[in-house]
């Protein structure tokens, strides 16, 4: 806390773990936890629940598990739609290998996944979700959550996309550069936001964490 008159709100984020069938373009594709999944999400938590609510996705490989740590600890959970993960459009369900000979490099331009990591603005996946419209639903979650919850520690299980651009919402770096964290499977992610009489700020503690602190 950096001021003694301070309203903080603690929000850990939290990548889900590995899902069945590998790594994969998903997106709103609903497959659920493996078994390595499941694995790496209670390594992460261990036996700690700070929480005073849980907020999930409403995908399978985010729900079951805070569904499952909401009872565990007696932790109201709720979902949100909006932190359900960037829709992807043709390459749903794809791996990336499968994505890339599906749209192949061009003439002076690289393939589609490619194109997509060098600038995912300009080269969104066919028919997805644009990082506009992506951007606008997770501001609106990240709003609503601030405002809802002032002074309560979150734990917000979501995904990749998902939590790249709910950091964006306090780091505001350009919406092309959005998704600049890699975060691994089950890795954990907190922002305290301050409130005081003068002002507020925010500020990242630790990103993609494999263990709780």
């Amino acid at each position: 806390m950096r001021s003694m008159d301070a309203v903080v709100t603690t929000f850990d984020l939290i990548r889900h773990g590995e899902p069945e069938g590998g790594r994969k373009f998903r997106g709103a594709t609903d497959d659920p936890l493996s078994r390595e999944g499941w694995l790496q999400m209670r390594q992460a938590v261990g036996d700690q629940a700070p929480w005073d609510i849980i907020i999930t996705s409403p995908l399978r490989r985010c729900r079951e598990f805070a569904t499952w740590l909401g009872a565990q600890h007696q932790i109201p959970v709720q979902e949100h739609k909006d932190l359900a993960e960037l829709f992807l459009g043709q390459w749903e369900g794809l791996t990336h290998v499968e994505a890339r000979q599906s749209f192949p490099a061009l003439v002076n331009k690289p393939d589609g996944v490619t194109a997509f990591w060098v600038d995912p603005l300009l080269n969104p996946p066919p028919q997805g979700e644009t990082l506009h419209d992506f951007d606008f639903r997770i501001r609106g979650v990240w709003k609503m959550l601030a405002e809802t919850y002032p002074g309560k520690h979150l734990l917000i299980v979501a995904h990749l996309f998902t939590c790249n651009f709910l950091l964006r919402q306090i780091l505001q770096q350009p919406i092309e550069k959005a998704l600049f964290f890699d975060l691994p499977y089950a890795g954990l992610t907190r922002i305290r936001q301050e409130e005081t009489p003068y002002g507020s700020f925010s500020q990242v503690e630790w990103v993609g964490l494999t263990r709780l602190p």
